[in-house]
């Protein structure tokens, strides 16, 4: 039998198991306390898994699923894809080596590493942007 939420204005909310035949033979809930007629709480149903009103966004393999069966399919498809806790070894080895290569490419270009390389660039690009945007001050800067 489904437990049911009730709420009445003069004594609040309340609990009650009743039968679905109860429940429409009673147009509803009534007070246990008073007895008068109170309104019916409809809780959310709680869902487990991606569902098209709510898709489950995979950051780590930039995927985004509607269902389980589709995220199934994709994993199907790519057995070599796995999601891993940001404390798995083998996360924390390739975050490791990608970092490194990053940082000896960005040394190899004349930075100082990686972090300074991203700044430069980043500088650059806003300068760049301000430039087509017209701004005076920074046509002023550069002539």
């Amino acid at each position: 039998m489904p437990l049911y939420e009730g709420r009445c204005s003069a004594h609040g909310t309340f609990e009650e198991i009743l039968s679905v035949n109860e429940y429409v033979l009673n147009a509803g809930l009534n007070c246990p306390e008073c007895g008068h007629h109170a309104k019916t709480i409809i809780a959310p149903v709680r869902t487990i898994g991606p569902m098209p009103s709510k898709p489950l966004v995979i950051d780590q393999i930039g995927q985004t699923f509607h269902s389980k069966a589709e995220q199934r399919a994709y994993f199907d498809k790519h057995p070599n894809r796995r999601i891993v806790d940001p404390s798995d070894s083998s996360f924390v080895a390739l975050k490791d080596n990608a970092r490194e290569a990053a940082e000896t490419a960005a040394k190899k270009l004349g930075f100082r590493d990686h972090d300074d390389r991203r700044a430069k660039v980043r500088k650059a690009k806003a300068h760049q942007k301000a430039i087509k945007s017209g701004d005076h001050k920074v046509q002023a800067e550069v002539g």
